[in-house]
């Protein structure tokens, strides 16, 4: 009788450990809820010739991964458009960067995929704008 006890308590450890951490799974968690923030972005340029060229000098957007179960896949459908700082991110705050390459693209479309294969998109416009013609004053 004695040694059924022993069995069945250390059963109880065992499960009682696996609950008190949660038992098992990534460190961002698994949540259904699932998004990027921002979940798009907007870039202009100013340029009298309507090129994009000086978007690649301008700082880059940091995203945030929330929910979802990692690792996360990032997917750049354009990756002449958009440099994207990683594939994958994990842990506790997921983010990765994305700077434009000079190119005009409305929209540039990232893609994020979460280990259960859920997505969830950015969409990152980048556009040129004509500087406003001043007005001489007439004398």
């Amino acid at each position: 009788m004695l040694k059924k006890t022993v069995q069945v308590a250390g059963s109880l450890v065992v499960v009682i450990g696996l609950v008190s951490c949660g038992g098992g799974g990534d460190i961002a968690g698994d949540s259904t809820d699932f998004s990027v923030s921002p979940d798009e972005a907007k870039l202009t340029v100013i340029s009298a010739t309507g090129s994009c060229a000086s978007a690649a000098n301008e700082d880059p957007v940091v995203f945030t991964i929330i929910g979802g179960q990692a690792p996360f896949r990032i997917v750049n459908a354009n990756p002449s458009g958009l440099i994207v700082d990683k594939t994958e991110a994990t842990g506790k705050d997921p983010k990765f960067t994305v700077r434009p390459t000079g190119q005009c693209g409305d929209p540039f479309v990232i893609t994020v995929l979460d280990y259960h294969s859920r997505t969830a998109t950015v969409e990152y416009t980048v556009e040129a704008e004509k500087p406003d013609e001043e007005t001489t004053p007439t004398e």
